[in-house]
């Protein structure tokens, strides 16, 4: 069996049909009016056609992710996993359109099992147009306990048919399906799982039942967790000399993942868009599949937020419109009010007890608040400088429900890979200058590098743009550089390609993996506005970098640059980390220096005037004296230390401290947001690297 071959053996595919009245052929993202019976009373733009079906998920979450589940694996391999999700696809199922519903299920492929709501079963267990399951077509009203059990034995006889030296992994008798108030051990059960543990884990569940916050569910989940590995490290001197060095050498285990889900709406959206205040229980409900199914395919810890409070909302929008002006900003209002955020939300935080800092590696949050810019009590810095995030917006939560629910291509950037610089700029336009040299440090810092190709189009139209899509389909990066558009009346924050204000709603285009808009005020959150962001990831991209504010262009250039940098060396293998979050949180984190030296025209220049000793105190900066000195947690304020050391020594340390007493800082780089999956985005992977040279050789040969 080749190798794709034998993936596609591994992977489960859940299939879940709901009934559905009309099938729509032409969509249309984008919904100016929520006077739809579907639409009403709502919170986050949720469809109740899908809320049948909603027994059906919680059910597959209950089974195996994919074939190894269900195998004896090696503990390493178990615990170096990255990203293993339950692959669930929803699907319509319309009676009144026989034709397209065909055509929809030529899309069902290699089906594991297939639920379907009880009214429309007899179609589609007699729908000859869909392919035959592995575990055959189930009712909802079927689901059971037994069932599962069922469902684990024959998915395991199943897979170990391929390799029967490999042991089988079945869970124990006492497994069951979770209540309500259970659900939340669900992260640990593949784990515990493999280490024989799942029979302490349900007699213990009692506890956890009786438990009503969240605070004791995560506390319970830790314990079992800690108590999984001692149970079998116990079992298995083997795992107990090698666990420590896993554990220091696996990034997920720098600490263990979190996934944070995190509902509310601004009270402009409630106004303007008659969307309700409370969260009703099926939204609710699918959030916390939401987060549940995330944390699955991570080994994550997970808690969920009531709801984000008008006030955390009511001053983001505020500091965005602060922002808007470029000459108006007040560096100490965006810090106080980045305190401020800090603040509130450590209260929501609070009732956890989780050690953000130091005991979680990464963070994926489902909410439509950015929560890294707010500064933590005890850090000086905002938590998008600490901690690798991924942002997931839940609006509209349907949107949402369909992204996170399948499994997603994870991509490697390490071999061949194309950039395409789409530059929208006219050149007659004032800051055309500055893309032109972005530009041209780019193409040199590229030309060198193996495997790396660098195309510039220059483009004028709409027409241009999807044109260059189609003609470089084959390019990993896109690189948008234009202007934004921010229309407060009409709710929509969009690009300027030449005399056209686009949202790249459209249904013809599919862009690369990576999108990087180098654009003003494309992705603000505090108003619930409609994204051109959020679009170009329901085009196809897996990770988009845009900005809430409007920014300098020259300061949009380095936060680039130094992005590319980052990105070249981690290919080179000059650097431990791995993937576009970690890249962009590691880019933010060191850009303080560039943001406090461009507070000062003087302080600039001072930066970058070689010295006698043929040194810039840039270089000194970053080369010596910062070394080993730069806290994440407390990064500006430990730049502003060392910098004032260099300036001490050249004699113009009373300038810098004027300079940041008058005009302080403004820490543009935090007002990026990187939106989807870019911890799927991997530079470097020696398993991705290993497979993708052994495939390239067979197709040489072949």
């Amino acid at each position: 069996m080749k190798n794709l071959d034998t993936y596609r053996f591994f992977i489960f595919n859940y299939y879940v049909f709901f009934s559905e009245e009309h099938l729509v052929n032409d969509y249309q993202p984008i919904v100016h009016n929520f006077d739809e019976i579907r639409f009403a009373q709502t919170t986050h733009i949720w469809d109740r056609n899908l809320d049948a079906i909603i027994p059906a998920l919680w059910y597959i979450l209950h089974l195996p992710r994919m074939g190894f589940d269900v195998l004896e694996m090696d503990i390493e391999l178990v615990l170096r996993s990255h990203d293993e999700p339950h692959n669930i696809i929803p699907i319509p199922y319309c009676k009144n359109n026989i034709e397209l519903q065909n055509i929809i299920n030529r899309n069902i492929v290699n089906p594991t099992l297939i639920i379907c709501e009880d009214k429309i079963y007899d179609d589609v267990a007699n729908d000859n147009t869909i392919s035959k399951s592995v575990l055959n077509i189930v009712k909802i009203s079927e689901l059971s306990s037994e069932l599962l059990h069922n469902h684990w034995n024959k998915l395991s006889n199943y897979i170990h048919g391929f390799d029967k030296d490999i042991k089988q992994c079945v869970v124990e008798n006492s497994f069951r399906l979770t209540t309500q108030n259970e659900r939340n051990i669900l992260p640990l059960i593949p784990l515990a799982n493999q280490l024989g543990y799942t029979h302490q884990i349900i007699e213990e569940i009692k506890e956890i039942s009786l438990c009503n916050n969240s605070n004791m569910y995560v506390l319970a989940m830790r314990k079992r967790i800690i108590d999984t590995y001692n149970a079998y490290s116990n079992k298995n001197l083997h795992f107990k000399n090698k666990t420590e060095k896993v554990l220091i050498e696996n990034p997920n285990f720098n600490g263990v993942p979190l996934v944070v889900t995190m509902s509310g709406i601004m009270s402009h959206q409630i106004k303007k868009s008659g969307r309700i205040k409370e969260l009703p229980d099926d939204e609710k409900e699918i959030i916390n599949i939401l987060g549940l199914h995330r944390a699955l395919a991570k080994n994550a810890m997970y808690i969920n937020i009531d709801s984000v409070s008008q006030e955390m909302f009511t001053e983001l929008a505020t500091l965005e419109e602060h922002c808007k002006d470029a000459y108006k900003i007040n560096s100490n209002f965006v810090l106080r009010t980045l305190r401020r955020l800090g603040k509130l939300m450590n209260n929501k935080l609070r009732q956890f007890n989780i050690d953000i800092i130091n005991s979680v590696s990464q963070i994926t949050v489902f909410s439509d608040f950015p929560v890294g810019l707010a500064i933590l009590p005890g850090c000086s810095a905002p938590l998008c400088c600490i901690k690798p995030i991924t942002y997931k917006p839940l609006t509209p939560l349907t949107k949402a429900f369909q992204y996170e629910m399948g499994k997603q291509n994870q991509v490697y950037l390490g071999e061949k890979c194309k950039v395409i610089i789409a530059e929208c700029i006219e050149k007659t336009d004032k800051i055309r200058g500055v893309c032109d040299r972005l530009t041209d440090i780019l193409r040199k810092m590229i030309k060198n590098v193996n495997n790396m190709e660098l195309v510039v189009e220059e483009i004028s139209s709409v027409n241009e743009f999807k044109c260059m899509l189609k003609k470089h389909h084959d390019a990993k990066v896109l690189l948008v550089s234009a202007h934004g558009k921010y229309n407060v009346e009409s709710n929509m924050a969009s690009l300027v390609i030449g005399k056209e204000v686009w949202m790249a709603s459209d249904n013809d285009i599919r862009v690369p993996p990576v999108v990087l808009l180098s654009a003003c005020h494309v992705m603000p959150r505090g108003r619930g506005v409609v994204c051109v962001g959020d679009m170009f990831i329901r085009a196809g991209a897996k990770a988009v970098l845009g900005t809430f504010i409007p920014v300098d262009v020259r300061r949009n250039a380095t936060l680039i640059v130094r992005l590319f940098v980052d990105i070249i060396e981690v290919r080179n293998g000059w650097s431990h980390m791995r993937t576009l979050d970690e890249i962009w949180c590691h880019v933010v984190c060191t850009n303080a220096i560039h943001e406090i030296l461009a507070s000062s025209s003087k302080l600039e220049k001072w930066a970058n005037t070689k010295k006698r000793n043929g040194l810039f105190p840039q270089a000194e900066f970053k080369n010596i004296d910062s070394v080993g000195r730069l806290r994440s947690t407390h990064t500006y304020e430990d730049t502003i230390k060392i910098l004032h050391e260099i300036a001490d020594r050249d004699g113009i340390g009373k300038h810098f401290d004027s300079v940041i007493k008058s005009n302080g800082y403004f820490p543009e780089s935090l007002f990026y947001q990187l939106i989807g999956n870019p911890e799927n985005i991997f530079i470097r992977n020696d398993v991705m690297k290993e497979y993708h040279n052994k495939y390239n050789h067979l197709n040489s040969i072949q």
